[in-house]
């Protein structure tokens, strides 16, 4: 069967500008299958192809999401918004708590699943398998997202209000603080936090394994693991956060170890989307190594 045209390039390009503000934000090529779509449609049956995800910010230190999905079925083009979601987190093919030695949450600062009323996908706009009919299309996807652009936007507070409500504005709050504080961090500092986050993640699990803990026990997260012992500057940034979380306007907690849990889970999330933008190769396969020692 003839394999669909070319459409990575038409897609994109009639993205950064037919999806208002929305930009894409493709993945690295390291991640193989970061746009890869296999879905079952109850119309058109198993629908393979990609999906390229985009982003723009939303409102008070939140991103909203949506990917434009292109299959191909019985030698016709098929073309949908999809995936319209909210988060704290900018990127979302690659979410981390600036390690890989301990397992990612990919819901993170975001609805593990989105009820009904603030789930939002456009029609398949089916088309030929020829660059005509694909830019008629995606003109068609435009125009739908003009009509819904105001029910996005309203299923993507939604979404963040239902955030804030299940996590106790702990996202919000800490990517704000991130906001204000971000400048202040260098490749250097971010760096350092890298190899002391990956050491720690070792050293946690072998506690684990020798039976030091239960995995769920209270205190025995993560984030409680490494509460204390991030390296400056972000030491004292876990301090002012976790004093954030207890102040009576902002509290999520009344317990001072839990605050510091909740600083420190935010801060290994988020530093790692941030530090994407900044350096997107801080996390080479030698990321480990430095100049000055070789190690």
């Amino acid at each position: 069967m003839k394999r669909c045209i070319n459409c990575k390039k038409d897609i994109l390009s009639f993205g950064a500008g037919g999806l208002g503000e929305f930009l894409p934000d493709l993945p690295p090529k390291s991640f193989a299958n970061g746009t890869v779509l296999i879905l079952w449609d109850d119309t058109h049956g198993e629908v393979k192809g990609s999906e390229y995800p985009f982003v723009r910010e939303g409102e008070e230190g939140c991103f909203w999401h949506l990917r434009l999905q292109r299959g191909f079925v019985k030698g016709q083009i098929l073309l949908r918004v999809a995936e319209v979601f909210a988060g704290y987190l900018r990127h979302s093919y690659d979410i981390a708590q600036c390690t890989y030695r301990i397992l990612n949450n990919g819901y993170y600062s975001r609805l593990m699943t989105v009820p009904a009323k603030a789930r939002l996908t456009s029609p398949w706009f089916v088309v030929e398998n020829d660059r005509a009919s694909l830019l008629s299309g995606l003109e068609q996807v435009g125009e739908w997202y003009r009509q819904s652009e105001e029910a996005l936007f309203a299923a993507c507070r939604q979404q963040q209000r239902w955030v804030d409500k299940e996590q106790g504005h702990a996202h919000r709050l800490a990517r704000l603080f991130l906001r204000e504080k971000w400048p202040e961090a260098d490749q250097g500092a971010v760096w350092a936090l890298y190899r002391r986050v990956d050491q720690l993640a070792q050293d946690y699990e072998a506690a684990r394994t020798r039976g030091d803990f239960r995995y769920g026990d209270e205190h025995t997260f993560f984030s409680d693991w490494c509460s204390g012992k991030l390296p400056p500057p972000f030491d004292s940034w876990e301090e002012e956060l976790s004093a954030a979380f207890l102040v009576k306007k902002n509290r999520i907690t009344n317990d001072t170890v839990y605050a510091h849990s909740f600083a420190v889970g935010n801060l290994l999330y988020f530093i790692h989307d941030l530090a994407k933008d900044r350096w997107p190769d801080i996390l080479l396969a030698e990321r480990w190594k430095t100049e000055e020692t070789g190690e």
